[in-house]
């Protein structure tokens, strides 16, 4: 399935390439029955179940910089990222595959370690990478397209809500975009100071933003509880997300200021960067946590069984009401638009 790779600086060939590559994966699942080195995939699906499908593209100098990633942690995160939208839908993934634009700035030793990215968190979810393409490019970029399924019974979208619902999250915000602060500043002396004094939290930021962990056994469980009316991932900002849950639903989100208390790590960097702290929580992306539309009466269930099954809170960030799909910030009983200021890809291109 790869092909069409000119000699790079090593001048590896393009199926020495691909030996590399299978050899970085290791052994694959058994729903795999054809993957890298033929023509097309093929896998077994499960019966009674949808089909789940996703793709997303990253590029050098837009979604990452060579310069301040590892290859592993980028394959880990490129992978992620379509994971967590399998998440979002209350499925699982299956199989995935990868397109590689390659540059002179990358080899043969480059490549081996961002399939090994790939390999890490594929063994974990039990994803199958099988197989992809390779070309040339004007800049180092990565397109992965992963298959999943989902019981229909399970099956969620973001279009579900109902007025009423609980907005609720499945873990902080915030911290990923704390941690590309941290990343970029990383030679400031705030940064230095900061790290010096509280190590763990600034290793906490970036990992957060280098190898998330997308929610699957989160939205597996979420799927499965007939409370949850819509689900989605917060990938570009809250403030962002929630207006496309709402406009979905065709109804207005209010988030409670009293629920954006952020965590520890993300004050503690905000302050050391003097930035606001709710800032990162509202509109930071690349967090990768759920959302979801809980029913009012079922929320304080759904929560402890989520609570009991994962060892995580589900909490509580604000509601839905009718309304034409604004979103609303309610602090102290009084209320002012939210407007998104999240990341969007196309923003700069206007």
């Amino acid at each position: 399935m790869a092909r069409s790779l000119n000699a790079q600086r090593s001048n590896i060939t393009e199926d020495e390439l691909v030996a590399a590559m299978v050899e970085a994966l290791g052994a694959q699942p058994r729903a795999l029955r054809v993957g890298i080195g033929d023509d097309a995939a093929a896998w077994k699906t499960s019966p009674h179940h949808l089909s789940l499908l996703t793709t997303d593209m990253l590029v050098d100098g837009v979604h990452f910089r060579l310069g301040s990633t590892t290859a592993q942690a980028l394959g880990w995160k490129a992978l992620a990222e379509n994971l967590s939208d399998i998440a979002a839908m209350g499925g699982w993934p299956t199989v995935a595959v990868v397109g590689l634009g390659l540059t002179d700035q990358v080899d043969e030793r480059w490549v081996r370690r961002l399939y090994g990215g790939f390999a890490d968190l594929a063994r974990q979810t039990q994803c199958a990478i099988a197989g992809g393409d390779i070309v040339r490019a004007p800049a180092v970029t990565l397109a992965i397209t992963v298959a999943g399924e989902v019981r229909k019974t399970n099956l969620r979208t973001r279009a579900g809500a109902k007025a009423g619902d609980i907005i609720a999250l499945t873990g902080p915000l915030g911290l990923a975009a704390a941690g590309l602060r941290v990343i970029d500043g990383s030679k400031s002396a705030d940064i230095v100071a900061l790290e010096r004094s509280s190590s763990k939290e600034v290793e906490l930021l970036r990992e957060a933003y280098l190898r998330p962990a997308p929610r699957l056994r989160e939205g597996k469980f979420l799927g499965s509880r007939r409370a949850v009316n819509a689900l989605m991932d917060i990938s570009d900002g809250l403030s962002t997300d929630v207006a496309r849950m709402a406009k979905a639903s065709g109804l207005d989100a209010v988030i409670d200021s009293a629920a954006l208390a952020p965590h520890q790590a993300v004050a503690h960097a905000a302050t050391a960067l003097k930035a606001d702290a709710v800032n990162f929580v509202l509109h930071g992306g690349d967090d990768y946590e759920l959302m979801a539309a809980v029913r009012p009466r079922a929320f304080k269930h759904v929560a402890a069984a989520f609570a009991k099954r994962l060892g995580r809170r589900l909490e509580a960030a604000g509601h839905f009401e009718s309304g034409p799909g604004e979103v609303w910030l309610e602090r102290l009983g009084r209320r002012e638009r939210l407007e998104s200021a999240g990341y969007d890809h196309l923003r700069k291109m206007k």
